[in-house]
This record gives C-alpha cells, sequence and structure tokens, in this order.
C-alpha cells in the first residue's frame, strides 16, 4: 500500500475539516493528524501533517475539491510526491 504523508498550513486545514461531516471516515483521517513546527526563513510555522495510504489521500482529495478547494493543492501535491517515489 502507498504512503502519503500530507502536509498543510493549519488555516487551510481549519477549513476543511469544519466543512467534513463528523461521522465520515475523511473527518476521522483529518482529525488523526500532528500539528508540527516546521522551520520557515527565521520563524517556525505550524503545520498540520497527515500519514495516510493512497486511498485515503483520494477520499480527501475528492472531499477538498467538493467542499473545500483551498485544500486541493496540498493533497494533490502529496500524492503525486508518493507516486513519484514509489
Amino acid at each position: 500500500m502507498l504512503h502519503v504523508i500530507i502536509e498543510m498550513p493549519l488555516p487551510v486545514y481549519d477549513g476543511f475539516i469544519d466543512r467534513c461531516d463528523e461521522s465520515s471516515p475523511e473527518y476521522a483521517i483529518l482529525k488523526n493528524g500532528l500539528i508540527v513546527h516546521r522551520p520557515q526563513g527565521d520563524h517556525f510555522e505550524r503545520i498540520l501533517k497527515i500519514n495516510c495510504d493512497i486511498d485515503d489521500a483520494d477520499k480527501l482529495l475528492l472531499l477538498a475539491s467538493k467542499v473545500y478547494p483551498e485544500a486541493v493543492e496540498y493533497i494533490a501535491r502529496a500524492i503525486m510526491a508518493a507516486l513519484r517515489s514509489d
């Protein structure tokens, strides 16, 4: 199974998860993400890091395209990176 690591800024994550049904599998995937600090110039940026398989990433991508397009680029980028590294 192909492993995908999705990274997105916290404001994008917050907007996306706010549009998810709390009983959906996509919501559970998003809730399992970790907030990490990543160096950004002279300070640290807080991002959300989601580790999932390719099927879950595809589900997130489909949902994002319907309910929160701002998240699409981050999910698509992670899927492409995983496919290239396979």
